[in-house]
């Protein structure tokens, strides 16, 4: 990873806000809208950038998309069932489609 790809730059609430790539959690989307779930902050932040972009940035790191409306962190899961993800407190949906391509990351990952 290189040093610029640590962190990312997000704007939210008309501000540049300054996101370390190792505090998000995960991310959820909604339309064209995306929730940003970090470690150590309740809320999430949102931003006017749509989940397939999320997808396209964070291609090479530990993050996989796991149903349209999600793209986890692989380092922040804790347990991986048949149809969900936990990470902490959330629960997340595992999708049909996307099922594959998860198990392909935790193979790559392992």
């Amino acid at each position: 990873m290189t040093e610029t790809s640590k962190f990312i730059f997000i704007k939210s609430d008309y501000k540049l806000i300054k996101i370390f790539i190792a505090d998000i959690i995960f991310l959820a989307g909604m339309r064209d809208y995306t929730q940003i779930y970090l470690k150590n902050k309740p809320n999430p932040l949102v931003t006017l950038i749509n989940l397939k972009e999320f997808e396209k940035k964070f291609e090479e790191l530990y993050f996989v998309r796991v149903h349209r409306s999600y793209i986890v962190s692989l380092s922040q899961v804790d347990s991986i069932s048949k149809n969900e993800i936990n990470i902490g407190i959330h629960n997340i949906p595992i999708g049909n489609s996307y099922r594959e391509k998860l198990h392909i990351a935790i193979e790559k990952s392992s």
